[in-house]
């Protein structure tokens, strides 16, 4: 009897939603929004990837059974799904399987990642034919396993590489293990015994004043770095920037550069690619409380992508640092030229499914239990926080991370659909 009624205040949530956080908060242009709003058209799951912010007004005001209260929260990624997991290398050359975006992490509750994860996952396992219900349980049963061991000692310092992942991860790696050169002749061209950005449709240069701003700033990004890894300074010498166009879904509207500095020392004579990107409020923050953290050392945008990328992963990238111009946060990171990841699409069967998402929760446990004490990010173990809230009845945590995940899914699907006829009203 009030489906129509509910409909239409849904729609009006969602438009106000994503106006207030598209046009207030992100100051995207028209073309931006309509840029990303296409991508978020093409399907249930591609809406939820580009409407998180839409996910936490919807979650953080709802008191939710095993959470570890407001005064044990956990540093979080802030917006896992499914494929914002990548191969990247680490410090020793190793290509390894990761959680690869940090611009979203934030500290609250565990149950967010958690819940946006399996959400993710019965979005595109509905869409691919797969049994969505069986592939969260796997997913939540393996991170319940892994965060125990966490709490019982096991070193977060563990990483997944082809030797101890599955098939569809090996596979990715293996296919990255032959990219690394192939990136650096797509990218750059040589002209007079230098090398340069090659100009592309995704890739151009800059602005002669931005690119002077990068280069007085340059001393601040140097200052960021970790001392473990920091080398000569001519190792760290602008060659060329170019302006990164393309971007994903949730990153429209932001500043990305790729930068190529010298990259040369002792053990090393060669060029290396680095991508400085925009960093901006964490959607979370917009909902939850302002952990003491964010108020401090973490204040700069970029300075708190980086925290989280050093807490939450254990090998390092080198290169990851921080600086501002004027008055915006960037955060740097070496560009890997391994861009991969097990996608939605590529899942060929549920069992392969299931295997990438045991990998998966292994690493949202990891990154959960590194996060803590030993990152000197809190001052508790977050990995026993948890394991004490999920308690004595695993099976009960499953059961119920499944019937969240099988409600929300369908929100999101009955969202999508308002979403298009808000699409439709506003291009009118």
């Amino acid at each position: 009897m009030f489906t129509a009624v509910k409909q239409q205040i849904r729609s009006e949530t969602i438009g106000t939603v994503l106006d207030f956080y598209d046009k207030s908060i992100r100051h995207l242009s028209e073309e931006a929004r309509q840029e990303k709003y296409a991508k978020m058209s093409s399907s249930p799951f591609s809406f939820f990837r580009g409407s998180s912010h839409l996910f936490y007004y919807d979650f953080a005001k709802i008191p939710i059974a095993f959470d570890t209260g407001p005064d044990y929260p956990t540093f979080i990624q802030g917006d896992l799904h499914f494929e914002n997991f990548g191969v990247f290398e680490d410090g020793a050359g190793t290509i390894i399987y990761d959680v690869n975006d940090f611009d979203e992490a934030y500290i609250g509750s565990y149950l967010f990642d958690l819940l946006r994860m399996a959400v993710s996952v019965d979005l595109f396992a509905a869409e691919s034919g797969f049994d969505g219900k069986a592939a969260i349980e796997a997913f939540a049963e393996s991170y319940t396993v892994a965060i125990e061991q966490h709490a019982n000692g096991r070193s977060g310092d563990i990483q997944f590489t082809k030797k101890n992942t599955c098939k569809p991860v090996k596979k990715v790696i293996k296919k990255a293990e032959k990219k690394k050169s192939e990136f650096m002749a797509e990218r750059t061209e040589v002209r007079d015994e230098e090398r340069y950005f090659a100009t592309s449709d995704d890739l151009i240069p800059p602005s002669p004043s931005m690119r002077e701003k990068i280069v007085e700033a340059w001393g601040d990004y140097l200052s960021s770095l970790s001392d473990e890894h920091r080398h000569h300074a001519d190792h760290y010498e602008v060659k060329d920037i170019a302006i990164k166009l393309q971007s994903g879904t949730a990153s429209i509207g932001l500043e990305r550069y790729y930068i190529l500095i010298e990259g040369a020392d002792e053990e090393h004579d060669e060029d290396v690619i680095l991508e400085m990107k925009q960093a901006q409020s964490a959607v979370p923050s917009l909902f939850l409380p302002t952990h003491p953290l964010f108020e401090n050392g973490l204040s700069h945008e970029g300075a708190r992508v980086v925290a989280a990328q050093r807490a939450m992963v254990h090998s390092r990238d080198p290169y990851l640092g921080h600086l501002t111009i004027d008055g915006k946060a960037y955060y740097i990171r070496q560009r890997s030229p391994y861009k991969r990841k097990v996608k939605a699409k590529h899942m060929k069967d549920e069992t392969a499914l299931i295997e990438t998402l045991r990998i998966q929760a292994e690493i949202t446990a990891k990154i959960h239990a590194r996060a803590d004490a030993t990152s000197n990010v809190l001052d508790y173990t977050a990995s026993e926080r948890i394991t004490m809230a999920i308690g004595d009845s695993p099976s009960l945590f499953i059961r119920q991370l499944s019937r969240w995940a099988d409600f929300y899914a369908n929100q999101v699907r009955f969202d999508y659909e308002a979403f298009l006829k808000w699409i439709a009203s506003r291009n009118r």
